[in-house]
Formats: C-alpha cells, structure tokens, sequence
C-alpha cells in the first residue's frame, strides 16, 4: 500500500491563490467604496503586494529563462498601460483616475534583482568595470525618475498630466509605480535574503514601520499599509515548493478583474 506524502505548509501556488483571493477583496473595496465596501477590505488587500513581492523573487530565482520572465511582467505592464488609459477615458467618473498596475513594480524589482545578481557574479569574477556598470545600471531608473519629477515641475498642469500618464502607464519608473521605491526595495530584500525566513520577516517589518510613519491619519482606516505587515503569516508558512502550475492564469486574472469591477461600478452609477 502506497501512501501520499503529505507536505506541511504552503506552496507557491497556494501563496498566489491567497493573494488573489485577499486583492479582490482590496479591489471590491476600491472600486465599490460608494456602495458602501467596509474598509476592512482594505486591511485583507495590504497583505497582497508583499505576498506577490516575494513570490516574484522566488520566481526569479527559479525561473529557467530570466529574460522571457521580466519580458512577460513588461509586457503585462504595457498592456495594463493601454488597458488603463482607455478605462480612464471612457469609463472612469471625473476626478477618478485607475493606475493600478502591479506589473510595473514587479519589473522593476526583478530587474534589480538581476542587476545585483550581475555585481555579485562580477564581484566574484574580479570584474571591476563590470560591477561599476551594474551599480550605474542601478542608478539610471532612479535617475529617469528624478528627471521625469522635474520636467513635470516644470510644465502646466495639463502638459503634467500628460507627461505623468505617459510614464505611468508606458515607462515604469521607481517613484511613479504602484507602491513606490519601498515595493521595489521590499522585493529586492527577498531576494536578498533568500533561504532566510527571518531576514525576510524583518525586512517586511522594517518596510511596514516606515510605511506607517511616512503615513498619516488614522492607522484603521486611511493610514493603514502597515497591515502589510499580516504577509509575515503565509510567508513563514511558505515551504519552498512550486505546487501546480497554472502560471498564466495569475497573469491575466489581475487586469480582468480590474477591468469588470471597473465596467459594472461605472455602469451602476450611470
């Protein structure tokens, strides 16, 4: 008689599923807040972008082809782009703006995954021109970002705007993606430590306590993305294991459900 081996915790899988289940909750709570959504849903959605964060550097380091890896999540991001300015123009209220995109602040975070991957690789190598480069390369997407904030310093309101949905929603950029320089940096700490849990544990703490103190207002019910801190859970019951496949599925269920909660909120109120 042959018995099943039972594996205790959680895989890759099952940490995505969490986190969809927990982002249609934020995203209930987003686009139907005028019916009345508890802001409870909020709280379920800050764990969702630290459990996508890691896992994304999980995939980086598992992944057998990198490229086609940061490729997919650019390529989520343009369509997510074109997808969010046609639903800003025709189906979004006034003063309403949707740019919600994920896809970009994943990018960025393997990508620097991948840049540091290179300075560790040269560091080992003996190549000091080449760990130069990957430090330059570090530096050239904060740059742009400084750059873009200053050229729209510049310009009136209607000319920033432009210049603002144009990278937002075409170039991703560290200040201007969904969750700022601290997702990007919390990803990059996963990866960093990786195969330990505690200095991942802490790095989503530390993240957590500056969100909160870069915050203002009530800690419950506007200030609350140190509730991030809540992922320690799944991440702690994370096992290691990849689980079953279905890797497009997550792909493609971000921006339809984006897109339908936001056609039927939009056609409820007109």
């Amino acid at each position: 008689m042959h018995m099943e081996k039972v594996t205790k915790g959680i895989t890759s899988f099952q940490l995505k599923l969490l986190g969809i289940v927990l982002m249609v909750f934020d995203h209930l709570g987003q686009f139907f807040g005028f019916l009345g959504a508890p802001v409870w849903f909020h709280w379920l959605g800050r764990l969702v972008a630290p459990i996508f964060l890691f896992t994304s550097s999980e995939g980086f380091i598992y992944t057998s082809n990198r490229k086609k890896y940061l490729l997919r999540l650019l390529y989520g991001f343009w369509l997510m782009g074109i997808g969010n300015i046609i639903a800003n123009k025709f189906f979004m209220n006034e003063n309403e703006v949707l740019i919600n995109n994920i896809f970009g602040t994943l990018f960025l975070g393997v990508l620097y995954m991948w840049f540091i991957d290179g300075i560790r690789k040269n560091w080992k190598l003996k190549q000091p021109l080449k760990v130069v480069g990957g430090f330059i390369l570090c530096i050239v997407p904060i740059v742009l970002s400084f750059a873009v904030l200053l050229l729209m310093d510049g310009m009136d309101s209607k000319a920033s705007l432009i210049i603002f949905r144009m990278f937002t929603f075409l170039v991703p950029l560290p200040i201007l993606s969904e969750g700022g320089p601290l997702f990007i940096l919390l990803a990059v700490l996963f990866y960093l430590f990786h195969g330990k849990k505690s200095g991942q544990l802490i790095s989503l703490a530390v993240i957590a306590v500056i969100s909160f103190i870069s915050g203002t207002g009530n800690p419950f019910t506007e200030n609350y993305q140190w509730m991030m801190c809540l992922a320690a859970v799944p991440i702690i019951l994370y096992n290691g294991e990849k689980g079953r496949g279905m890797r497009n599925f997550f792909y493609y269920f971000y921006p339809a459900h984006i897109y339908l909660f936001c056609l039927i909120a939009y056609f409820i109120q007109h």
